[in-house]
């Protein structure tokens, strides 16, 4: 019986050209992190927001070491998406997830999501993800 309705299945997708429903890759609101860097729309915007975290949290002595390289942080967390993207500039020894961690926890303190859904991901110099957690 199994088999038969397998079968059917199969031939369906094959004849029709549809995709499986486990072939789909999901849609970007759906991807819980990137591994690259997505594209940041406004640049301006979001080196403006970096700087913004950096001061608000100059007396977190865990940040000092790593606040010069964290360039710009964008997406529509402030929106209501609930999710942030940040961008840093730490590549060899120091990108490394741990400090990913460290940014990411820093910034979960500094912007608590309303929904309590946040999802922030960190990137090094060459744009690949550090470290991704919740806010």
């Amino acid at each position: 019986m199994y088999k038969k309705l397998i079968a059917v299945i199969f031939l369906t997708v094959v004849a029709t050209g549809c995709s499986a429903p486990w072939d789909e890759e999901p849609a970007p609101s759906q991807t819980i992190s990137f591994s690259k860097l997505p594209p940041d729309s406004d640049p301006a915007a979001s080196q403006k927001a970096a700087q913004s975290f950096v001061r608000a949290r100059a007396e977190d002595g865990s940040l000092y070491p790593l606040r010069d390289a964290i360039e710009h942080i964008f997406g529509d967390w402030e929106k209501g998406s609930d999710r942030a993207f940040i961008a840093t500039s730490l590549d060899g020894a120091q990108a490394t997830p741990e400090n990913g961690k460290l940014i990411a926890n820093a910034f979960a303190n500094w912007r608590n999501s309303e929904t309590g859904r946040g999802r922030v991901s960190v990137y090094g110099k060459d744009g690949n993800l550090l470290y991704a957690g919740d806010f």
